[in-house]
């Protein structure tokens, strides 16, 4: 089968950041499979490959026979430009599949500096960026990550965001999701049902209010029956639960990690106040 890339991709710095095909890929059959989830990180292959927490997913996600896990990270700009006049959508690098067609696109929020990068992939895509716009025929976005403790910057933009460790409830929320969609509810309904698992925050089922002394809009109090006023960070209690996966895909291009990782504890026993990491990741 001809790859949509295949008449420009010798054009672009670095073709291998966008064909798959690596070693360790898991490549499911879409057909057959009922749970379709895209980890979408913001930014360059080499920077995404050498991210624990996507090696962690893919492997956790792909190890259930009913969900199927691709990846797809920010083009470059030469392939954005490429892609753009070619009115060509970004692919997943395993099924070669436009990120459209896919239940669930799940961003991973590491810096503040990428958040752009999830409109500019949501716009190349055809996927109207405001979550208001996007009824059930589009993805259900979906964010998590370091950054996501402070969502409200990207509020308006994500339809649910996974607050803390997302190896238990990342499962989940897929399968809840693709059941409750299939099932008929309304997106707000779904939303609704998804909050109530815990650790999810959708926006959409709160109210705001104008604080008068600093002018800032803030959130107030949730609009449905059962979502939380507080939502409650997921803590994964045993980190040997949920093993450091010796499956990863190798990169075919050189990384920026360009070396074997794993992870041995989640989070610092010292806690500096300018540490992102010491804080959000607690207990050790």
């Amino acid at each position: 089968m001809k790859h949509p890339y295949q008449d420009f991709i010798s054009q672009v710095e670095k073709p291998g950041r966008y064909l798959g095909g690596e070693y360790l890929a898991v490549r499911k059959d879409w057909d057959s499979t009922p749970v379709r989830v895209a980890l979408t990180f913001p930014d360059l292959y080499e920077i995404g490959m050498s991210h624990m927490g996507m090696k962690i997913l893919y492997s956790i996600l792909n190890q259930q026979e009913d969900i199927l896990v691709e990846r797809a990270y920010t083009p470059w700009f030469d392939m954005e430009k490429a892609l753009r006049e070619r009115n060509l959508p970004i692919y997943s690098l395993e099924n070669t599949r436009p990120l459209q067609d896919f239940d669930i696109l799940g961003f991973s929020l590491q810096y503040e500096m990428t958040y752009t990068n999830i409109l500019t992939m949501m716009d190349l895509c055809s996927i109207p960026i405001r979550a208001e716009d996007r009824d059930l025929s589009f993805p259900l976005i979906i964010a998590g990550g370091p950054c996501a403790m402070n969502p409200e910057p990207m509020s308006r933009f994500i339809d649910a965001f996974v607050i803390g460790d997302g190896e238990e409830i990342f499962p989940k929320l897929a399968r809840s999701y693709v059941q409750l969609r299939e099932a008929g509810l309304t997106k707000t309904e779904i939303l609704v049902e998804l909050a109530k698992l815990g650790g999810i925050y959708c926006p959409a089922l709160y109210s705001t209010r104008e604080e008068e002394i600093t002018g800032f809009t803030v959130v107030a109090e949730p609009l449905f029956e059962g979502v939380p006023a507080i939502v409650r960070r997921t803590i994964v209690e045993n980190i040997n639960d949920y093993p450091y996966p010796s499956d990863s895909p190798v990169p075919l291009t050189e990384a920026v990690f360009d070396r074997t990782t794993m992870e041995i504890a989640r989070g610092c026993t010292e806690g500096c106040r300018f540490c992102q990491a010491g804080i959000i990741y607690r207990p050790v």
